[in-house]
């Protein structure tokens, strides 16, 4: 006589966010402060179904934006709820760190286009104890960058040019990564700029615009080595989106304001 084998559906457990296994991986990544390009393709998904995930998370969670979104995970994770298959090692965020990016945020809520470039460099500044920040972007047909914002020390800077070739953030718009170096002028030596100012730690992310093209770069400086660098470069890089919208925005009124203006100019 056969023995009957009474089957049992598998079940997945749910974590107490109530987010799916997808819907937390997503998470993870986002944690670790990828963009939807790249945590499409760590997924090998379309970067249009991961923003679907996310308005799903958002929605569950009852969070607006990714800041919102790392920070009422790690608060969650920290008091005990459990994360799925998530460890909490991969979902912890520092408190301190946490700290740091609702000051910022809370600094740059409700800025005005046209101020949020000083406002995040100069929060940046105070709220991560660098001496410099500031946003680059690259000028048309030339080997030279617009330092379009620099604030030292909580105080604007006028604005300089550098040459791409020779600097880090001509580096990655080339390379499309994150720089984070020590001894910044021994990595690029013939960087001027960073010289004069007396420049020994670095650290920048890419600015990309909607069709991932690479416009510019969100970058902090000191004349000391940086500490805290993981932290640091998560926070660029949930600053980092909204930075690309805006300069995105910025180049493109720029475009049609010189639009606008050549046949006036001609005619006059």
């Amino acid at each position: 006589m056969k023995q009957q084998f009474e089957k049992k559906a598998i079940v997945q457990p749910r974590s107490r966010f109530n987010l799916t296994q997808r819907e937390l991986e997503v998470v993870g990544l986002v944690a670790e402060g990828l963009s939807s390009r790249e945590v499409a393709q760590r997924l090998c998904r379309s970067p249009r179904t991961v923003e679907n995930h996310l308005r799903s998370i958002y929605q569950k969670l009852g969070v607006r934006n990714r800041v919102e979104l790392v920070r009422a995970v790690a608060e969650r994770v920290k008091s005990g709820e459990h994360a799925g298959g998530l460890s909490g090692a991969e979902l912890e965020i520092k408190g301190r760190t946490l700290d740091l990016i609702s000051k910022i945020d809370s600094r740059i809520a409700r800025v005005e286009h046209r101020d949020y470039f000083f406002e995040l460099a100069k929060s940046l500044t105070e709220v991560l104890d660098v001496r410099w920040a500031g946003v680059t972007e690259p000028k048309l047909r030339e080997d030279m960058l617009d330092v379009i914002c620099v604030v030292e020390r909580g105080e604007i800077r006028d604005q300089v040019e550098c040459q791409a070739s020779v600097s880090p953030c001509g580096a990655i718009l080339r390379d499309e990564e994150i720089i984070v170096a020590d001894h910044v002028t021994d990595l690029f030596p013939d960087w001027e700029l960073g010289r004069e100012l007396g420049a020994r730690g670095y650290m920048g992310v890419l600015l990309v615009n909607h069709v991932g093209d690479a416009i510019g770069t969100l970058w902090i400086m000191h004349d000391e080595a940086i500490e805290d660098i993981a932290d640091y470069v998560m926070i660029l890089r949930l600053f980092g989106r909204r930075t690309s919208a805006e300069l995105a925005l910025a180049q493109l009124l720029d475009s049609v304001g010189d639009e606008a203006s050549g046949p006036t100019a001609a005619a006059e």
